[in-house]
């Protein structure tokens, strides 16, 4: 007995309405690093919800949230390294630890490069590790080509 083909086709409304922006979860605890990166992704018009956190509690808050009730994860996470109380290779490892959380990338954010800092956040599971740009127009040159990296270039869950 031969099947016949069934040809679905959709409506490309319906379709990009359920197309969703990806979420950025960026735990950063400084007011003005929040603002400048809040306004670059503003001018830049990235198709991305960028949400953030103060702290570690608040950072594993918003991700049981996620899990409790049954919303779509972050597609990437934003620590700064050097955060309080908490330090962010800390919350990294509890992070990569997490059986719930592990497939998440993560992106270490360090005001300073220390290649040692750097070969323990990725040996805890950091994705990458960028080095804040202490000027306004390598911010936007770096967040740019983050952007154009994480969600032009690579596949995110």
């Amino acid at each position: 007995m031969r099947k016949k083909a069934v040809h679905l086709s959709y409506n490309s409304n319906v379709m990009a309405s359920l197309h969703v922006s990806p979420v950025i979860l960026m735990l950063e605890h400084d007011d003005d690093d929040r603002f400048i990166t809040s306004k670059v992704f503003e001018e830049n018009q990235y198709r991305a919800q960028l949400e953030f956190v103060h702290d570690g509690d608040r950072l594993f808050a918003y991700l049981g949230d996620c899990r409790q009730n049954r919303r779509p994860y972050p597609s990437l996470i934003l620590i700064n390294l050097h955060t309080t109380p908490q330090d962010g290779r800390m919350i990294l490892k509890q992070l990569k630890e997490d059986l719930h959380y592990k497939h998440i990338p993560v992106v270490i954010l360090s005001g300073s490069y220390d290649p040692v800092l750097a070969r323990e956040c990725y040996m805890l599971g950091a994705s990458s590790f960028i080095q804040k740009p202490s000027l306004l127009s390598e911010t936007n040159e770096k967040i740019n080509s983050f952007f154009r990296y994480w969600f032009k270039t690579v596949e995110l869950s």
